[in-house]
């Protein structure tokens, strides 16, 4: 049904297509309506629902629209495009229109599906997979870092391991970014990104029943959870990862400032930077998860659990965080 429409809400209700994300999608059946603004009268209407088929001559005629300026589809509807532009992450490089929170969304979405596929097939396919969709948001963020503030407000509550993943990758981005003003070098964006992704790779090697538990850990379960360190040292190895950072990430996220940790029980000063960093992040993300164990912490009160535990995590870390947070709520 048509619709009067000046300039200024067309934006607000709807996304332009351009070309280069038409061609993304299936050529016979778009996964979204399509609308056309007819700027003569003023008014957008609705060329094609959402998984009718396309004649050729109807897919020539679309494209004539994208071309023109004339294609859109509605904002409300962008969460469905989401999920199809996840898999085309690099035209977020190159398109305009996206509003902050939309781009965030996709990539939440690409990198939980780049992780679920990698943690189910650890193998050097799915590893490049991932690594291709970590150098479009690293370079998404090198070339403005305030943008790290939209994505992290993205944080799912509902835990599941590619969900972790993700969360600890965005607080630990975050936190890097405030921990060094915002000079970043791109390889380094990409290394640590892959980092907080694969921190708790090992994990995958621990039975479920054990990291859903909701009784008492016996001795032989903690043995069986701390194993996953060496595990996912293990797997990385075998992908021929060597990275210094991804390394240091996985083999010390666990690690606590007063040696309380594992698997190493090193203390503050043989616990590197990117290792206490991601300790704060991997808890956190932890700590506000909806588990099977445990309810999910309030974000605010997961904060001041860290910053009163500072005989175990980083202090100008936690401190740190309380800043992300605070932007996050009023960003």
């Amino acid at each position: 049904m048509a619709e009067s429409t000046d300039s200024g809400s067309l934006s607000e209700t709807y996304l332009q297509i351009s070309p280069n994300i038409l061609a993304s999608f299936p050529k016979f059946r778009p996964p979204v309506d399509l609308y056309v603004y007819d700027p003569v009268v003023g008014r957008t209407g609705r060329y094609l629902r959402a998984g009718e088929r396309l004649s050729r001559e109807g897919q020539d005629e679309v494209a004539r629209f994208a071309e023109d300026g004339l294609l859109f589809l509605l904002r409300e509807d962008y969460r469905v495009y989401a999920e199809h532009l996840s898999k085309k992450l690099g035209l977020l490089l190159v398109e305009e229109g996206f509003q902050p929170q939309e781009v965030a969304e996709i990539f939440f979405i690409a990198l939980r599906n780049r992780m679920t596929d990698f943690l189910n097939q650890p193998r050097e396919d799915t590893f490049e997979a991932l690594r291709r969709d970590v150098s479009i948001l690293a370079e998404y963020v090198w070339i403005d870092p305030s943008r790290v503030a939209f994505l992290t407000h993205t944080l799912e509550r509902e835990y599941d391991l590619a969900v972790h993943s993700v969360n600890t990758m965005l607080i630990g981005l975050a936190l890097y970014l405030r921990l060094t003003g915002d000079r970043v070098e791109k390889t380094v964006l990409i290394s640590l990104i892959l980092g907080l992704l694969l921190h708790d790779l090992g994990m995958v090697m621990v039975p479920k029943f054990i990291r859903d538990k909701t009784q008492f850990l016996v001795r032989r379960d903690r043995e069986s959870i701390e194993r996953h360190i060496e595990a996912g040292r293990n797997m990385v190895r075998r992908l021929k990862i060597q990275d210094p950072v991804i390394v240091e990430c996985m083999g010390q996220h666990h690690e606590r400032l007063d040696g309380s940790g594992y698997p190493a029980r090193r203390f503050d000063k043989n616990i590197s930077t990117m290792g206490k960093l991601c300790a704060v992040a991997d808890s956190f993300s932890a700590i506000i998860g909806d588990r099977p164990y445990h309810s999910a912490m309030d974000m605010a009160e997961a904060v001041r659990l860290l910053i009163g535990d500072g005989k175990r995590y980083d202090p100008a870390l936690t401190t740190l965080l309380a800043q992300v947070m605070d932007e996050r709520v009023t960003g």
